[in-house]
């Protein structure tokens, strides 16, 4: 089984390659720069970005499954310009490439922030609705336009199963993440503030082991939640 992986030396790639590696797969890795997540491992290594559709059809022809990881991660608005074109039109590229090229399904990652928040006494699940409008950072708007476009594919005969973390903690944090970032700053007595608040938390390496799972066995459409505590 020859898996195709964009986002691959981010954090959830990093672990997500391991895995594959561990159960037999073969990879293919869609690397746009930093590399040093992936030292010493054995894969097929491809140089690309994923607002670069000749460079995702190469990475995808030949491929079974595609894992899409890559995306954009910021909390702040001035940077909704680079936010919308790696998490929405890349995304459509994605299902653009993997449409054209034959490949046997796609697991797309989201987010958990895609849901509405509200109401918050309430358990969030996978009926949740997706946002829609309101005051929500520009990540979280874009993560639900990025899941619209996956269904609009699914619409159109693509076999797809979305994945929805919440925060991911674990390692291979080589860049690091935005959440190891904030716990580094922690640590090191550099965060200026803290507020009163929680998060749900999961082990990276869940994720990872959860989306190659959903990738076996769950049904053409599917959607989960990966969470912790």
């Amino acid at each position: 089984m020859l898996a195709a992986v964009t986002g691959a030396s981010g954090h959830l790639g990093a672990n997500l390659v391991r895995s594959l590696i561990d159960r037999k797969w073969e990879v293919r890795a869609l690397i746009h720069h930093d590399r040093r997540a992936l030292e010493g491992l054995s894969f097929e290594r491809i140089s690309g970005d994923v607002l670069d559709g000749d460079s995702l059809r190469r990475a995808f022809t030949g491929a079974d499954i595609v894992f899409h990881l890559a995306g954009r991660i910021s909390v702040v608005k001035w940077d909704r310009k680079e936010v919308e074109a790696i998490n929405i039109t890349g995304v459509q590229n994605v299902v653009n490439a993997c449409m054209s090229t034959g490949v046997k399904r796609l697991v797309h990652t989201s987010s958990f922030h895609a849901h509405k928040q509200e109401p918050l006494k309430e358990p969030l699940d996978e009926s949740r609705p997706l946002l829609d409008a309101g005051s929500y950072p520009p990540y979280n708007h874009s993560k639900a336009e990025g899941e619209r476009i996956v269904r609009a594919g699914i619409a159109k005969g693509l076999d797809a199963v979305i994945i929805n973390p919440t925060g991911m903690l674990g390692p291979n944090d080589f860049q690091p993440s935005h959440f190891g970032t904030t716990i580094l700053s922690m640590a090191r007595g550099k965060l200026p503030a803290l507020v009163n608040a929680g998060l749900n938390w999961v082990d990276i390496r869940d994720v990872a082991d959860g989306m190659i799972n959903a990738c076996e066995h769950a049904e053409a459409g599917s959607k989960y939640i990966l969470s912790g505590h």
